[in-house]
């Protein structure tokens, strides 16, 4: 239903389930366009069934609350710890709503985004550490602009639409100095007034196609309330 947000909990440590199962799963999800994609650890809680066949099972696990799951038959150590970052990397990007469109357009058109994602917030040191939702947006952007040209613009759009500052490298090709209409545009949503402060985006190798954006003057509202394409 178009009224309904889908949350989908996967779960590293399970019986069978392997590492390039749960890369495949997130994959899955984002295509049926799950709104929050949470990824956690197994649990083997006192009295439950998971528990009492865990040798049969061949599931070792911590002892003492909160009594995670350390490796299985099908996932290792090392594994099960690219699993926990993979899930600050959904929780990040995916999950926060302005990134997840941009998001879910990279992990479904290109197989090795997770991957590749991942390992860059490794390399850089950032994978564990809190980030605002501006320094997240910087990440992306520099990422796709170095790894993904293509979806530069994407980023680029998600930026401005998050109400992120215009002044800051995400918005590096938007143009906001007395910008006029163009002589035909088509509307993607609100209505152009003539006292909105407009900005443009170029897409492409033409400088006179791409994204209009309209914001309120008058109000502190940072999100534009206009957006169109010529």
């Amino acid at each position: 239903l178009p009224n309904m947000e889908t949350h989908a909990d996967l779960i590293a440590g399970l019986p069978l389930y392997h590492l390039s199962e749960i890369f495949e799963d997130i994959r899955v999800l984002a295509e049926y366009g799950a709104g929050e994609i949470q990824l956690e650890s197994l649990k083997l809680l006192p009295g439950t069934e998971m528990r009492r066949r865990a040798e049969e099972l061949g599931i070792q696990y911590y002892p003492f609350p909160p009594y995670e799951v350390l490796q299985t038959r099908e996932i290792n150590v090392d594994e099960l710890q690219t699993a926990r970052q993979l899930s600050r990397l959904l929780d990040g990007f995916y999950n926060a709503p302005a990134w997840q469109g941009i998001t879910r357009r990279l992990i479904l058109d290109n197989e090795t985004f997770l991957h590749d994602f991942l390992e860059h917030l490794i390399r850089i040191g950032l994978i564990d550490q809190p980030m605002s939702l501006e320094k997240r947006g910087l990440i992306l952007y520099e990422f796709c602009k170095r790894h993904y040209p293509e979806y530069q613009s994407e980023a680029s759009i998600a930026w401005i639409e998050a109400g992120m500052s215009l002044k800051k490298l995400p918005a590096e090709r938007v143009k906001t100095k007395r910008q006029v209409p163009p002589g035909h545009w088509e509307v993607l949503y609100g209505e152009y007034r003539e006292n909105l402060r407009l900005c443009f985006l170029p897409v492409g190798e033409e400088e006179n196609r791409g994204y209009w954006f309209g914001f309120e003057s008058e109000i502190q509202k940072i999100e534009p309330v206009f957006k169109a394409k010529n």
